[in-house]
């Protein structure tokens, strides 16, 4: 068991660097353009709020680790536990709303379809998307409020009372039937709403490369080349959001803690993989922030050649 305790918190360490190098460079980069032209296009605006929402997602995230490293019986833990829990609430919520505005914003944009509705929201999708963003943090901040109840404090000894240093503190995760439900809208809403235009996007670029393959100029197919990187990458997109979701929703159901400890360790992996590996994805799928990343990690190569020459 222990090694594999050890292999897990290896995994999660490089996860968390990875995660942390990604969605920094994410934000580093749009707020210098930011500063530079006092202006930002929508999806910078937007892959600059889920790039900080999953940089202090993955910073919550390493914390949580630490405190569960700490002895149980330790004074305050519960209290502190708690605290990071509900921000860890929070900003699982909040990213998984701005990865949703995200594939919403690609669709407008990408796809093509001839439905008014579509082409009311291609016209004001630009005005709408800071509203909605605004609108994401009060949303994830009602939904992630009834986690504070989920963490409750028990004494345990022989004394009846509670500040005599015969009694232990002890922390349980407890979750009733109304919190569960509000808790699984709060995590299954976005990404119903994630996975409707993800699809329409995923459809009006396949039926694009098929009108594309009966040219067969060259810059036609370097175009349907584009389009299948594109669609390449937007399923390992809702590969990695359903993965997420369904966790998530796990983690959230008191069957996770009955589980093997195997299956849970698993489980955490996976979910921590998410802010960082589609951070990831999402650079090498914008020229910008892709020539900036390469750039880096040339200079890094540079640097490193020469320590060791």
């Amino acid at each position: 068991m222990f090694p594999v305790i050890i292999i897990a918190f290896i995994i999660l360490g490089v996860e968390f660097i990875i995660g942390i190098i990604a969605n920094g460079l994410m934000i580093v980069v749009n707020c210098r353009e930011w500063i530079r032209s006092r202006k930002l296009t929508c999806c910078d605006m937007i892959l600059t709020s889920l790039g900080i929402s999953r940089f202090f997602l993955q910073c919550v995230i390493l914390i949580n680790h630490i405190i569960s490293a700490l002895p149980p019986g330790m004074k305050g833990l519960c209290d502190i536990w708690r605290t990071f829990y509900v921000v860890w609430v929070y900003l699982n919520i909040l990213s998984l709303w701005f990865a949703t505005w995200l594939s919403v914003f690609y669709c407008v944009k990408i796809a093509n379809f001839s439905q008014c509705l579509f082409l009311w929201l291609k016209q004001r999708i630009s005005g709408l998307l800071p509203k909605l963003l605004l609108g994401s943090l009060l949303v994830s901040l009602v939904t992630c409020l009834p986690a504070v109840n989920n963490i409750h404090k028990k004494y345990i000894g022989n004394s009846t009372n509670m500040l005599s240093g015969n009694t232990t503190e002890q922390c349980t995760y407890n979750l009733s039937s109304g919190l569960s439900v509000l808790s699984m809208l709060g995590y299954s809403f976005p990404f119903f709403i994630f996975i409707v235009p993800a699809i329409l996007l995923i459809t009006s670029l396949w039926r694009h490369k098929k009108r594309m393959e009966k040219n067969t100029s060259c810059s036609r197919d370097t175009i349907a080349k584009a389009h299948i990187r594109a669609i390449k990458g937007l399923i390992s997109f809702i590969f990695f959001h359903i993965c997420y979701s369904a966790l998530l929703v796990l983690f959230l159901s008191k069957r996770f803690l009955n589980s093997s400890l195997y299956f849970i360790w698993f489980c955490v992996v996976v979910v921590a993989a998410y802010p960082s590996g589609h951070s990831v994805i999402l650079i090498m799928g914008n020229p910008k922030l892709k020539r900036v990343a390469v750039r880096a990690l040339s200079y890094s190569k540079c640097r490193l050649r020469e320590e060791v020459s």
